[in-house]
């Protein structure tokens, strides 16, 4: 198994901790989203990608986090431990959560997109207009997000009482949204739960920081 990553990349954290959450042993590939390293990953020349062979040995790729994420959920995921939380009104709970981070938080500050904005903006005013959707694009995800949070009983989750899919998209978004320097006061509840995730292993090993290619200060 070959997880193609970036070590600040919120979409490959999110399947290096299901890969740790599930006990799959992995080789890390770095890949450096600011030298372009991506474009030849797949057809959106995006990171993560997930290489890997099957009991034939015929070889297999798979891009998009939460589809990865999927599967790993149907290939490892066993009683008493899935992200996947049970019953299908939770189940769609933390997937909701999920994709509001996935769909309508993430994408619209993600590095490409802000450059391509940027440069359109620049002919016009040289602000840096790409930033400064991202970071109202994150103020208004999140926000979205505390809201469907803090409707579980367990504040150290955002659904049910065990990690789920929801809490892999909220703990990078977070991180992303400390580097744009968004306020964080407004979402007690989302740092309650990174502030747990902080203390779980799995959580841990899939830190940027833990990462062989993390820029080291």
């Amino acid at each position: 198994v070959v997880l193609h990553s970036y070590w600040r990349s919120s979409c490959s954290w999110r399947v290096r901790v299901a890969l740790s959450f599930y006990g799959v042993e992995y080789a890390y590939a770095r890949v450096n989203l600011l030298a372009d390293e991506q474009r030849g990953l797949s057809e959106m020349g995006q990171v993560p990608r997930l290489d890997w062979s099957d009991a034939a040995g015929e070889r297999h790729s798979l891009t998009q986090s939460l589809a990865i994420l999927e599967l790993l959920h149907e290939a490892a995921s066993a009683p008493g431990r899935s992200l996947l939380p049970l019953g299908p009104v939770p189940r769609a709970r933390a997937r909701e959560i999920a994709e509001v981070i996935n769909a309508g938080t993430q994408p619209l500050q993600n590095l490409g997109h802000m450059r391509a904005i940027s440069a359109l903006a620049a002919k016009d005013q040289g602000s840096d207009a790409g930033r400064s959707l991202g970071r109202e694009a994150i103020a208004k995800g999140l926000a979205a997000a505390e809201k469907l949070a803090a409707a579980n009983r367990d504040e150290r989750f955002c659904v049910g009482s065990h990690s789920s899919v929801a809490d892999l998209c909220v703990v990078p978004q977070l991180y992303n949204a400390r580097r744009f320097e968004v306020d964080l006061q407004p979402y007690p509840r989302l740092r309650a739960v990174e502030a747990h995730a902080a203390t779980l292993p799995y959580f841990q090993a899939a830190h940027p920081d833990a990462q062989p290619d993390a820029a080291k200060a």
